[in-house]
């Protein structure tokens, strides 16, 4: 018998570093209410700082980010009745 276990990934964002500066240009978030993620597009800029001109590219990236667990809670009410029996 084989299981499939869904395992999150992490998402991680791409950041600047010493070698290249990341502008972020355009963010949209969608969320979803039926799979429960927000659907994330970014565009951003890369532009390396070690090339003579500053080469620049333009990237685009799309990822989905899962929302939390909800919390349930059984409320639980203790319900006590009277039977009343007719003699």
């Amino acid at each position: 018998m084989l299981f499939i276990v869904s395992m999150k990934k992490p998402t991680i964002e791409l950041k600047s570093t010493e070698f290249t500066e990341v502008i972020e240009i355009e963010r949209t978030v969608t969320p979803d209410e039926e799979k429960r993620v927000d659907h994330v597009f970014v565009r951003r800029r890369k532009i390396s700082k070690h090339h003579p001109e500053g080469f620049a590219t333009e990237e685009y990236a799309r990822f989905d980010i899962e929302w939390p667990e909800e919390v349930k809670e059984e409320i639980k009410e203790d319900i006590k009745e009277e039977i009343k029996v007719n003699s």
